[in-house]
């Protein structure tokens, strides 16, 4: 499925390549282009808290941050966007972003994850894998000279996996063993949005956005949040420099035997500087 995200969005942003060839008449600027893509970097934090229950007991896992007590700390991460103005006020838009994460700790506390318990001072190999792939449509209902107030619908898929392994030292009676365990999950998730976009003097443009959905939906029940706001400079007519801020986050209890039976905090916020291409 992770290579289906990516295929969906590489599909999406060539078909956008495509349609800017015939878009030289176009005035060349955020408002306007027909084709643009951001690539940057993103300084990033994170919080990810879990809680995997037992898949063939009823055990009740461990609330865990699973940052701290696995030792997975922030990072910087690229990402890509693009977006096709298919006509003046209708457009596409497409995110592909992917995280993976690893780290090696001894724990300083007991860990149920699944059906299975991790003690305290196991050394534990901890993996987290997150992948979000968006594919949206925009139509901007305010359209003028100078700015843009845009609504849309779209789909936000993520695919998460964890994994922990370890090897337990022999405790009383009972041998030293290994314990390698896993849970994951891939939703679909439809989300709703607005987008703002206001020309400023001096080839600068303020931009903001939010999309938001919350699903109750066996075996999902949660919300998903995506929030960014921008400033760009157009420094040519095919190039701009921006600065921003993105906060992503999805909180689901998850009740799903087969992958993952419990719940998943997961959010990253912090500053991003990119360049925007327009054509």
């Amino acid at each position: 499925m992770r290579r289906v995200a990516a295929a969906v969005a590489a599909c999406s942003m060539l078909g956008v390549a495509h349609a800017a060839e015939e878009s030289s008449a176009v005035e060349r600027n955020p408002l306007e282009s027909k084709f643009i893509v951001d690539v940057g970097y993103f300084f990033l934090a994170t919080d990810m808290r879990v809680r995997v229950d037992g898949e063939t007991s009823d055990e009740v896992g461990s609330d865990v941050d699973f940052d701290d007590t696995f030792g997975i700390g922030d990072f910087d991460r690229f990402r890509a966007e693009g977006s096709w103005r298919i006509a003046p006020r209708h457009l596409i838009r497409a995110m592909f972003f992917q995280n993976n994460r690893s780290a090696t700790r001894s724990i300083e506390r007991e860990v149920n994850f699944q059906d299975e318990t991790f003690p305290v001072g196991a050394t534990v190999d901890a993996h987290s894998s997150l992948t979000v792939a968006q594919l949206s449509y925009e139509y901007a209902f305010l359209r003028r000279e100078n700015y843009e107030l845009a609504g849309g619908i779209g789909i936000h898929y993520v695919d998460m996996d964890l994994t922990l392994d370890a090897t337990i030292a022999a405790q009383g009676n009972q041998a030293s063993r290994s314990a390698d365990v896993g849970a994951s999950t891939q939703a679909p998730l439809p989300v709703l949005g607005l987008r703002w976009m206001w020309r400023l003097p001096h080839n600068f443009y303020v931009a903001a956005q939010a999309q938001y959905f919350y699903l109750k939906f066996d075996p999902y029940a949660g919300s998903l949040t995506d929030l960014k706001a921008t400033v760009v400079w157009q420094a040519t007519d095919h190039v701009g420099i921006g600065v921003g801020y993105n906060d992503f986050g999805f909180r689901f209890d998850i009740n799903d035997k087969r992958d993952f039976d419990g719940r998943l905090r997961w959010n990253y916020g912090g500053a991003m500087a990119f360049a925007t291409f327009m054509f």
